[in-house]
């Protein structure tokens, strides 16, 4: 995705990438990142968790319009408390 995005803001768009690990969005380098602390599929938040999806949805928005310096990671206030399933993911524990 990181490329693709250069590209595009290059042209002129704005745009914004969601990140889960954050390591892996420093390898990648997209030109900016939103880093959120959600399991793998639940990038937005738990299913029918309305409010933590506008509020993520808002934040790309906002980010998206901002100036940032290239390659930025912007850590987004919101982590998964509903149980450990992104830890385990992280530890390849889930399926």
């Amino acid at each position: 995705m990181g490329l693709i995005q250069r590209v595009l803001d290059q042209m002129g768009m704005a745009t914004v990438s969601l990140s889960l690990v954050k390591e892996m969005t420093q390898l990648v380098k997209p030109s900016k990142a939103l880093y959120v602390q959600h399991p793998f599929g639940l990038t937005l938040g738990d299913v029918g968790d309305t409010a933590t999806h506008e509020a993520v949805l808002r934040d790309c928005l906002r980010h998206a319009e901002e100036l940032s310096p290239p390659g930025a990671i912007i850590e987004l206030p919101y982590v998964w408390a509903k149980d450990d399933l992104r830890e385990r993911q992280l530890r390849k524990e889930a399926h």
